[in-house]
């Protein structure tokens, strides 16, 4: 799927949001570098999350700027969860950091 990024710096869904004059479109190939080789932008599942999923608001994150009250969805990132807030930093050059 295509991102949109919006002047206000926003990561957005493309197939959920229309087209806003000075949106930055990133095609499918560049959302999946991002998403799942670099892990560099994730998201909440589709149905469940802190805001109510995905699928209710098409928005993505840097990983070092999620919002407190999202949960991110990381099945498809390049790096997983350990324990407690740390990472496998051999598979994260990125680490997930909320932001509040």
């Amino acid at each position: 799927m295509a991102l949109r990024i919006r002047k206000d710096g926003r990561i957005l869904c493309a197939a959920m949001h229309p087209k806003e004059p000075g949106d930055t479109y990133l095609h499918d190939g560049i959302h999946y570098t991002l998403s799942v080789e670099i892990g560099a932008i994730v998201t909440e599942k589709m149905e469940e999350g802190g805001r109510g999923g995905h699928r209710c608001h098409g928005e993505w994150w840097w990983v070092t700027q999620v919002p407190s009250d999202v949960l991110p969805d990381l099945r498809f990132s390049c790096y997983t969860k350990t324990t407690g807030s740390e990472w496998d930093d051999d598979i994260a050059p990125i680490k997930y950091n909320a932001k509040d």
